[in-house]
């Protein structure tokens, strides 16, 4: 298992070269100029205007690494008159190669080595700080969130392929996708007006995730886990409810194909009880469509749901990239991209591992 992680994590290299390369195109392209921008945030903009504002900017781009070439090398042509006198054409390429005295190279090696994704243009924080600060909320809705979707389509699937075509499988199918086919917005919504909203239930807190007023930082975990609780329910079902349909047709499409396995049929010749021919045959076989799913959680685990976070007030990821990409604060947006790319890779990395696990059928020495 050993050896085939660590080919895994060797395969991944270019992937993640691919996309730190993306990555840094989109932070050099941005139409901002980070050392303006940090600047004027720094200073303010009438303040620095007063005083020598280029040199303070030169200052602040020498200090970013901003003046040293973008890449490790470049290619250029030849100035027309020194072409001429070659006796060649009007371009001719010629190849610049500048070492690791590079943008690229410093931007990668901050990050590699130090976690360093540079410095929001909005709050004036390292990135890495304001990442940290938001991701807990999203961590705990996603994780919850997932414990609810799995936990819930799964069984759903499972049955519903043991009944297939009857009025279980029927009534379940057309539930599911009837939530499916809702708008998270719509739902989002839907959620603060009728239960969120004293002229109706008012049974759940309209925004945020704690009492600004009587929230105690001294209170013990359970306390504080009681008084959070509430503050979740309506953001936990708007993250979820459209998993519902997905994974449970996944489950139930699985599942199909495992009870038309000869060895389901010897099973049931041998009087087997159905329960344990579900459970234990069927369901550990057919958990490969799930698996696949699984992967998509590592990524979002740090994006979130910008609609649902946005509609609920929570300060979680989604929002900060709402707010990211609202203020141009490419820094945040290049290091998300960045994360989430890396996690996409690790969730196909679990999610091969989990499959030799569950199906015996794969083996890591075939790989």
């Amino acid at each position: 298992m050993l050896q085939y992680i660590v080919k895994r994590i060797l395969l991944f290299i270019p992937a993640l070269l691919v996309i730190s390369l993306v990555a840094f195109i989109i932070n050099t392209q941005a139409p901002v100029d980070p050392a303006e921008r940090l600047v004027n945030a720094s200073i303010g903009t009438a303040e620095v205007y007063k005083l020598d504002r280029q040199k303070i900017i030169d200052q602040k781009r020498k200090e970013l690494g901003l003046d040293l070439p973008v890449f490790y090398f470049n290619v250029s042509s030849l100035d027309h008159s020194d072409a001429t006198k070659q006796g060649r054409g009007k371009y001719v390429p010629v190849i610049h190669f500048f070492g690791t005295k590079n943008q690229y190279h410093k931007w990668v090696s901050n990050i590699i080595l130090h976690g360093d994704f540079g410095t929001s243009y909005e709050s004036q924080l390292p990135v890495v700080n304001e990442i940290l600060s938001h991701l807990p909320w999203t961590l705990l809705l996603t994780f919850l969130s997932t414990l609810l979707a799995f936990g819930v389509s799964i069984p759903i699937g499972m049955y519903a392929a043991e009944n297939k075509g009857r009025f279980f499988d029927k009534f379940s199918s057309a539930g599911l996708f009837i939530l499916f086919s809702l708008p998270n917005f719509f739902v989002a919504s839907m959620l603060l007006v009728f239960f969120a909203n004293p002229q109706f239930f008012g049974w759940f807190p309209e925004s945020g995730v704690q009492d600004a007023v009587n929230f105690n930082d001294n209170w013990s975990i359970w306390v504080k886990i009681a008084h959070w609780a509430p503050y979740l329910v309506l953001p936990l079902i708007a993250y979820t409810y459209s998993s519902f349909a997905f994974l449970s047709r996944q489950m139930r499409a699985g599942a199909l194909e495992i009870f038309d396995q000869e060895y389901i049929t010897t099973a049931r010749a041998k009087g087997l009880p159905e329960g344990k021919i579900l459970w234990k045959h069927v369901f550990r076989n057919s958990l490969a469509p799930i698996i696949t799913a699984f992967a998509n959680a590592f990524p979002a685990a740090v994006t979130g749901s910008i609609i649902v976070e946005t509609l609920f007030s929570i300060p979680g990821m989604g929002r900060e990239i709402y707010q990211a990409v609202l203020n141009y604060d490419y820094p945040v947006i290049v290091a998300i991209f960045m994360i989430m790319g890396l996690l996409s890779l690790t969730g196909y990395l679990v999610s091969d591992i989990i499959y030799a696990i569950t199906d015996p059928r794969v083996s890591f020495s075939k790989k």
